[in-house]
């Protein structure tokens, strides 16, 4: 009996016990701030990049290979996330031809892409869909739209989490003339 009872005092182990129990959580929450950190940030690399690339676009009146010069600077504003794999980048420029507000006069009248991207906004010489906020143009105006995609994969739960497409997208006026053509080569 007294053996018994000197058992049920003895603790030494209980902390190694403790500890054991506690390691894979406290792993487990700083894999998850890590994960979150990284998307966190490749968002926010995303909406910048998004509005730089846009912003450096309408600058003025561009080539078609300009534009793609520009957009190939993608690669070092997402560093270290991986661009030619995960990135895809799509210009386009919707132009309302007509003096009117009617938004059935829009048109996409040229897109430049990269990577294989394809525009969630539609095709050259379509009437554009999904179009940011519900934008219209009006006016024989014209806006320049950049959409960015990247195929954001988790680093540490590849296994527990779906990969997640993220989009951001960006709105500019050309601020010299319409842009409505790319300029020649």
């Amino acid at each position: 009996m007294k053996l018994l009872i000197n058992f049920f005092r003895k603790n030494r182990g209980s902390v190694l016990i403790e500890f054991a129990v506690i390691l894979p959580l406290i792993f487990v929450l700083c894999a998850g701030v890590f994960e979150l950190v990284m998307f966190t940030l490749l968002n926010n690399k995303l909406i910048r990049t998004a509005g730089v690339l846009g912003d450096a676009i309408t600058r003025d009146d561009i080539k078609r290979s300009g534009i793609t010069g520009i957009l190939n600077t993608a690669r070092s504003f997402l560093k270290p996330f991986e661009f030619n794999t995960q990135g895809r980048i799509v210009v386009s420029q919707i132009y309302n031809n007509g003096l009117t507000t009617d938004p059935s006069k829009m048109v996409i009248s040229w897109q430049v892409n990269m990577n294989g991207a394809v525009s969630r906004l539609g095709t050259v010489g379509t009437r554009p869909t999904n179009m940011p906020n519900n934008l219209t143009v009006l006016n024989e105006q014209a806006v320049v739209i950049t959409e960015v995609f990247y195929q954001y994969q988790p680093i540490i739960f590849k296994g527990f989490f779906p990969n997640k497409t993220l989009y951001h997208v960006s709105v500019f006026v050309p601020r010299v003339g319409s842009m409505t053509t790319l300029k020649a080569e």
